[in-house]
């Protein structure tokens, strides 16, 4: 290197050292994972909480007593007056439709006809 340029201002800058300083301090950094872990730690207990609820109910219903014959036999006649409620509803609507499809059939062959006796020739 020749002598004029070891005495140039930016050679100068260059022959400094220089070391990387953190932007945020130590204790940013440990309470952002401190709130993640909390975080975590609700989410997970949340879960818990949810599941042991859902293992009370499977348990309350394998635990419950036997429903009564009585009861059963009430619940069955209600069951087949609802299929048969429904039964006669949808006989019903069939033949509504077949008689709208009668009808529907038959006004279409009067607006042929019509349309016909209207042509002008």
């Amino acid at each position: 290197m020749r002598k004029v340029d070891s005495k140039r201002p930016s050679l100068q800058l260059t022959r400094q050292s220089y070391s990387l300083t953190p932007k945020r301090g130590a204790g940013i950094w440990l309470g952002s994972i401190a709130a993640v872990c909390a975080v975590a730690a609700l989410g997970a207990a949340g879960f818990a909480l949810k599941r042991s609820h859902e293992d009370v109910r499977r348990l309350d219903t394998l635990c419950a007593p036997p429903v009564s014959e009585q009861k059963l036999r009430e619940q069955l006649a209600h069951a087949q007056l609802a299929l048969e409620q429904e039964a006669a509803s949808r006989k019903s609507l069939e033949q509504s439709v077949k008689d709208s499809t009668t009808q529907i059939q038959r006004l279409q062959t009067d607006l042929a006809f019509l349309k016909k006796q209207h042509k002008p020739d």
